[in-house]
Parts: structure tokens; C-alpha cells; sequence
């Protein structure tokens, strides 16, 4: 296999109206090894995809946080067994959903929950006390319990629309965990990534984006990452679309957009720390390289390892072969990927991985909303093309 195959596959998804567009870059050893683009940004304007087109990251921000907590660690600000009401006192005394009303079970749909959501009110949760307390490490490691279930995803979808970034982090407080702290784990889509945004905020003194901005973006020098698009940035952004009955629909701007299910907001101050980061490829890679490079003088060696080190203080495993590090998914068994490879996926079809023992990095993005996030198949091709032509066999 070489790197024609990739250009075929990705031509035939654009082709196929699989994706608008897309572009992948690959770096092996520290050399960039591959950059591909392929079809459009915008497919009624023709606008191809190009070094400067910004993307959505969606959950791929949670990466990002989970660096900026980590250079906060560093500089001595915080602990990852620190209890979050440290910081935020209104998360002291949590409470446990202890409710046969929302249990999950396997199999369960979202659309089985439409019945009771009309007359859900999380203060009426029969709950029982917290154990112990939420930590920075449960937050990072997808096991503090919030928003992990039946009842925190009810409280999520009842969730105001127009609220603060910081009315939105105390309505957190108010949710009943969906586990004791610790002893489970599943995926919190926003709570708890964007509690940590938020709390680097208030730990710098700064708003939540310009701490991401001193902590992480200026020492990077991703010039382009922003949570707030100006004029200029937004002619170049992606359009966003879904895909039905071999065509292509664009979603931009409607209520099924992106921005409208993640809460970016028009407000300046309301940063999604789980989803709300825009980014050329171009910029996200350098995050990338540097996590390849174990750091490269931004972060110490110890503090990446830890990062894609299995970070939960029991064993446990969001899907067989895999585990949570801090802000990223670690496979142990894979059927493309070599064990220890690590990294995080969006909701538009962007995907982000990390090989160790590889030196091998690479970055994807499209901007199709239907795909499936982690589990799109095209982020699964191109894992098994990337790992195909550079893994170690």
C-alpha cells in the first residue's frame, strides 16, 4: 500500500457525496509525510478546501483542555487529585442518582426518553450522597458521573438555550451524578470538559479565552484557533452537512448545525472547553507534533505520558481494547492501530491520533454531522490506511 491508496479512497468519498471535502495530514519521525485535500468547503460556491480552511473541531477541543489543565498542573495551580469544589465550591456534596426511573439499560434509545423528558426535573431525582468528591482527574477521565446517563443527558437536553457560560457551569452543580465518582465511566459530551475551560479561567484571572489563548494557542503558535470566529476567519470556515439518499444537505446556521447542539455563542464568553474550538488542520497538527514529541519543551515528557497513560483509579473500559487517558481514548487492542496509539474524534468527522511507538501523528477533518463522531467509518479507513503505509509491523 502507498499513498495513491489514500488519494483514491478520499477522492471516492468526495465523489460519492460521503464527504464535501476533507484533508489529512500525516507526520512519521517528525517529517511531514503526507498532506492531502480533497473536494470542497463550501460545495455550491466551489470553494475547495485548502491549508487555511478552519474547521470545527467539536470534541477534538477536549484535548486541548485536557492540555491547558495539564500546563496548569505544571506551574503548580492545581493538583489532578484536587477535588473540584477546591476551586468551585458549589460542586461540595454532590449527589448519586439512586432513581429506577433512569437506569440505562443496554439497548436503550434516546428517542425511548422523549415520553418522560416532557416532565423531567432533575430536583425531583431520587438521589443518595456522593461517596466522595469529584476530581480534576475524574473530569479528565470521563469518570466523574456528570452528564453519564439517563438522567444527566434528560437534564442536558431540558437545558436552557440563552444562559452564561458561567450560569451553565453552576446549573452542573444541580445535577444528580449518574454513578458514584470513580466507579464507572461513559462519556460526558459537555459537562464536564466544559467545567475545566472554565476553571482555567477563573484559576489564570483571565476569561476562559484568554486563558486558552496564553496557555495554549500563543506557545503553539496556532495562529488560527479561536472559539470566536472573526469576519475574516469565517469566510473561511467549512460549511457543515449531512448526507441522505447519495446527496449532500447544508445544515450551516440551522438549529441541526453544530452550533446550535454544542452552544457556541454568539457571546465571546461562552467557550465550550468540550467542543467549541475552530482550527485549521494546518494549526491542530502542531498540538499534535508536539505530543508526538513528548512535549518539545512546552510540556515536560512526564506530563505527556501521563496523558495518554490510562488515567482512571480503577480499570475501566468505555468499549473492550480501550481506555480513557486524560482528555483522550487509548487503545490497547486494535484492529488497525498499534497499542498505545491515543487521540479523540468530533462530531464533524474530525479525527486526531497519536502513535508512540510509531513516532507517527496525524490529523483528519471533514464536516459531516451524520458520520458518527468516534465511530465514523471514514476516520476508520483512515486509520487503517495511515497505520497500512507507516506503522512498524
Amino acid at each position: 500500500m502507498d499513498v495513491r491508496e489514500i488519494d483514491r479512497v478520499m477522492e471516492g468519498y468526495s465523489q460519492n457525496r460521503e464527504m464535501a471535502g476533507g484533508t489529512l495530514l500525516v507526520r512519521k519521525d517528525d517529517e511531514i509525510v503526507y498532506d492531502g485535500k480533497w473536494g470542497f468547503a463550501d460545495l455550491a460556491a466551489r470553494t475547495p478546501v485548502t491549508d487555511d480552511t478552519i474547521f470545527r473541531m467539536a470534541s477534538m477541543t477536549k484535548v486541548v483542555t485536557a492540555v491547558g489543565i495539564l500546563k496548569l498542573m505544571e506551574e503548580g495551580v492545581l493538583g489532578l487529585d484536587d477535588p473540584l469544589s477546591k476551586y468551585l465550591p458549589e460542586f461540595s456534596y454532590m449527589r448519586v442518582c439512586a432513581d429506577k426511573r433512569y437506569e440505562f439499560h443496554p439497548g436503550m434509545s434516546m428517542a425511548s426518553l422523549l415520553p418522560k423528558l416532557l416532565f423531567f426535573r432533575m430536583d425531583k431525582v431520587k438521589t443518595v450522597p456522593a461517596d466522595r468528591e469529584i476530581t480534576i482527574r475524574d473530569l479528565l477521565s470521563h469518570a466523574s458521573g456528570l452528564q453519564q446517563g439517563v438522567a444527566g443527558m434528560m437534564a442536558m437536553m431540558k437545558e436552557k438555550k440563552n444562559d452564561t457560560l458561567e450560569e451553565r457551569i453552576h446549573s452542573y452543580s444541580r445535577y444528580a451524578l449518574d454513578f458514584q465518582p470513580g466507579t464507572a465511566t461513559s462519556y460526558s459530551p459537555c459537562a464536564a470538559f466544559d467545567i475545566l475551560g472554565y476553571l482555567m479561567g477563573v484559576l489564570t484571572g483571565k476569561s476562559p479565552a484568554e486563558a486558552y489563548r496564553t496557555l495554549v494557542f500563543a506557545p503553539l503558535n496556532m495562529e488560527s484557533a479561536t472559539f470566536k470566529l472573526s469576519g475574516e476567519q469565517r469566510s473561511h470556515l467549512a460549511r457543515t452537512y449531512t448526507q441522505k439518499n447519495g446527496s449532500l444537505t447544508d445544515i450551516t446556521g440551522t438549529g441541526k448545525d453544530l452550533e446550535g447542539i454544542i452552544r457556541i455563542q454568539k457571546d465571546s464568553d461562552y467557550v465550550a472547553g468540550s467542543g467549541g474550538l475552530y482550527c485549521t488542520v494546518k494549526d491542530y497538527e502542531k498540538l499534535g507534533r508536539m505530543l508526538c514529541r513528548e512535549g518539545d519543551g512546552y510540556l515536560k515528557p512526564t506530563s505527556v505520558r501521563l496523558l495518554h497513560t490510562e488515567a482512571q483509579e480503577k480499570h475501566l473500559e468505555p468499549e473492550p481494547g480501550q481506555v480513557w487517558g486524560l482528555g483522550v481514548r487509548i487503545r490497547q487492542q486494535d484492529q488497525f492501530c498499534t497499542p498505545g496509539t491515543y487521540g479523540w474524534s468530533g462530531a464533524l468527522g474530525t479525527h486526531f491520533f497519536v502513535s508512540p511507538a510509531d513516532k507517527l501523528e496525524a490529523v483528519f477533518a471533514t464536516h459531516r454531522k451524520d458520520l458518527g463522531g468516534s465511530g465514523s467509518y471514514i476516520s476508520r479507513k483512515v486509520e487503517e490506511l495511515v497505520f497500512g503505509i507507516w506503522g512498524n509491523p
